[in-house]
């Protein structure tokens, strides 16, 4: 077990983020690692800590527990093979939207939408991080798009011309695999259920369906419209994880 600083989360939090990380054995985390977990945490003035286990690890999830972490989210990481795609049937309102890759007048836009439109992320569970934090988490995201500093392309779903929703989209090769992963997706509050996502899901998979060998996304199990939307497509679980949160506030 290591306990390391998340630099960039520490900055948007203005105190320190620090991510516990864990081996994929049963008994990753012991007592004395829940002792040092609680040593760290009393030498801090104010801290954010984060887990990210698999579900399968249940006596590590006690021992964590024990620490005084707990359970904010179950994450569930989707994959299909190009070959496994379905295609779903489609919304009379999909087809009103283009989709598009982002254009530099509409970046101040796309941010409003990121910093506005999320209710189910690990940070907006969890009733000890303040709205305006997770708000800002998911804008600052998008933000290192923008900035061409993180993803590989960032499209736009627009309506009348104007952003309604994003996908931001992951590139890399694992294994001698080609795989692209949705990394995020956003809607504005007043397009939500109205077939952006569905239409921005399958812009990203026709834009990489002749250059990848996977696909994969990831959200939160209890944002059951996302996991709807991606079985629609073929998706199926592939990975599940707990995610544990610790605040310390003295």
């Amino acid at each position: 077990m290591e306990i390391r600083e998340d630099r960039w989360l520490s900055s948007i939090f203005d105190h320190q983020v620090f991510k516990i990380e864990v081996d994929s054995s049963p008994q990753a985390v012991d007592l004395s690692a829940c002792e040092r977990i609680r040593a760290h945490a009393n030498e801090q003035e104010a801290a954010f800590y984060y887990a990210k286990i698999d579900t399968a690890q249940v006596d590590t999830l006690r021992q964590l527990s024990l620490a005084g972490l707990y359970v904010v989210d179950v994450n569930v990481t989707f994959r299909v093979n190009r070959d496994c795609l379905r295609t779903p049937a489609v919304s009379p309102a999909t087809g009103k939207y283009s989709i598009r890759e982002v254009n530099r007048e509409e970046h101040d836009e796309v941010l409003q939408i990121a910093g506005s439109c999320f209710r189910y992320s690990r940070f907006h569970l969890d009733p000890l991080i303040p709205r305006a934090i997770a708000d800002r988490i998911k804008r600052e995201w998008i933000q290192s798009y923008l900035e061409k500093q993180r993803g590989d392309r960032l499209f736009v779903a627009a309506l009348d011309r104007r952003p309604v929703g994003f996908l931001a989209a992951l590139a890399a090769d694992s294994n001698g695999r080609r795989i692209r992963t949705i990394d995020l997706v956003g809607v504005s509050n007043a397009c939500q259920r109205q077939g952006v996502g569905q239409a921005l899901v399958a812009s990203f998979i026709n834009h990489y369906q002749d250059t990848c060998d996977y696909f994969e996304v990831g959200t939160q199990v209890a944002n059951i419209p996302s996991m709807r939307l991606y079985r629609n497509f073929g998706f199926d679980i592939n990975r599940t994880q707990y995610v544990m949160h610790l605040t310390v506030r003295r």
